[in-house]
Formats: C-alpha cells, structure tokens, sequence
C-alpha cells in the first residue's frame, strides 16, 4: 500500500520551487521549466447495490503521467506538470487512513482513472468524468445500513445502554434513500456503550488489506476494534478512537494489522465502544453505512 505523509510533500514541493527558481535564472531554461496544469475538483464513487451505499470521503488525488509518478495532491487540486502535449493520467484516489491527515495513502479498493489528454504549457486543463468505481475483485462481508428490520450488531454484557434505529430526519445520515441511522444515548454518567457484529468473519491473510468504512456523528469519542480468537483465548483489541463530530463524517479504518501479526487468528467481531464523559451532556453516538471490504 502507498502512504504519502503531508509532511514528505512539503519537503519535495519546497525543494521543487527552489530548483524552479535557482535554475530559472538561465534563459535557456526557461520554456523547459514552464509547466502545463491539470484541475481536477473532486472524485466521486460509484456502487451498485449489492456494494452499499455511495457515500465516499476521497481527499486526495495520486498522479501518474506515462507511469512516472507525479505527486500526492489534496482535492480540490490544480497540479503543475513539466511537460507538453498528449500524455496519459493515471490518477490513483486516494483517502486519509483512520482519518488521520498526516497519513495518507492510495485506497486499494477503488479503481483508477485513465485520461487521455493533451497539456499546454501556462494553461489548465479540467479533468472531467471523475467517478470510480469499486474493484471488480472486492468483497463485502458486511453490510449494514440500518434500513432492514434486524440489526447486525448486538451488545455485550458490558453495555448498559442497547442500539437502535431512528428515522428523524434531524438525525439520520443525509443520503438519497435513507430512512433509518443507528443511534445510541449515554445519559447517565455511568453509561457504557459496547456493541459487536452478530456475524463472525475470517480475514484473509497473505498482507491482504481489510478495511471498515463507515459514517458517524458523534458528540465524544468513540473506540472502534476488533475481537477475535487465537490459541483458544478470545481477545479484543482497540484500533482506534474516533474523536467527536459536528456533523457527519466518512472514515476507512485499517482493520489488518491483527490478522497480520496474529496469522493464526480467527473469528474476527467488529465492536464499537464508549464510555460517557463525566459531567457533560447526553452522548449521543449516530452511524450509518457500515462496511467491511476486502480483495
């Protein structure tokens, strides 16, 4: 997988304008370091319905030009490129990993975007028709969008509180078709929330990435992990915190850290987890769109 932190790009764009200026000096040079642009505004998903719902977070652009990587670029992106004429963009959609800016990376389970275009050195060209789509070889073990009348998660004997569904409008996640969100409360300072996937799931291994996406407004923070078993013993293990929200937002969780550690694990459970915050208001924990994905 390729990861690409903030900081790394800094480094070469700062060393990048630099040589632009140092080398800008000899006249001889100066049509060569004259750059086209490309523009590309945003990137869009695509599903089907058998692959959930559309609802995407893609933050960056990774871009190839005849094979020969350019940049990691955050969207909306206007990328300069020292060259001319027609070329071939392969451009790679990339997200934030866990959530977390400063580590970035290609998502594996998208498809590329080929574009055939031909660059002017000073002008821009805007790339259109930028939607992808899901792999042709990504798996979906889980689904769950809370629209069915049974629920795929359950508590555990150490909730308090149970999940459930809401269909407020002033509450459940904005999407086209969507009628219900999982909503769970935390009032007393007491509360404990701690909730599993009914289903047990084995995860591939061979470094193979697996991955949960899902969508949450929350007002405190919130534990996502994993159970599973291994060598008879049933062991759970936090992968991350999710820090509160105002408004709804999209994360791809790594999920493959355990199976690629612990070959020999099994029967892997999604659980989700909080404790209320002392003294403050009701927590109040909204999801939707859960998805467990892998190739």
């Amino acid at each position: 997988m390729e990861i690409f932190t903030r900081n790394k790009l800094l480094l070469i764009s700062a060393i990048v304008f630099q040589l632009i200026f140092l080398y800008g000096c000899e006249p001889k040079d100066d049509e060569d370091l004259v750059p086209s642009y490309i523009h590309i505004e945003n990137i869009d998903l695509n599903t089907v319905y058998q692959q959930g719902t559309s609802s995407s977070k893609i933050t960056d652009a990774w871009i190839y030009i005849d094979g020969t990587f350019i940049g990691s670029f955050e969207l909306p992106a206007t990328v300069p490129i020292l060259t001319s004429g027609k070329e071939t963009i392969n451009i790679r959609p990339g997200i934030k990993l866990n959530g977390i800016s400063n580590t970035r990376s290609v998502y594996p389970f998208f498809t590329a975007l080929n574009k055939e275009v031909k660059l002017v050195k000073d002008s821009v060209v805007n790339i259109s028709g930028t939607t992808v789509n899901y792999a042709t070889n990504v798996k979906f073990p889980w689904l769950e969008s809370f629209e069915n009348s049974s629920l795929s998660l359950d508590t555990t004997s150490k909730s308090t509180v149970g999940i459930s569904k809401t269909s407020d409008p002033a509450l459940v996640f904005p999407e086209m078709g969507n009628s219900y969100s999982a909503i769970v409360q935390l009032a007393a300072d007491t509360a404990i929330f701690e909730a599993v996937t009914t289903e047990k799931f084995d995860f591939p291994g061979n470094g193979n990435s697996i991955f949960l996406e899902m969508n949450y407004k929350i007002n405190q923070e919130m534990v996502v992990g994993v159970f599973y078993v291994s060598k008879g013993l049933r062991v759970q293990r936090p992968l991350i915190v999710l820090n509160q929200t105002d408004e709804w937002n999209k994360v791809y969780i790594n999920l493959s850290v355990p199976k690629y550690d612990t070959p020999s694990a099994t029967d892997f459970q999604i659980f989700f987890g909080a404790q209320k915050n002392s003294g403050n208001t009701d927590a109040i924990f909204l999801l939707d769109n859960l998805k467990l994905v892998h190739l």
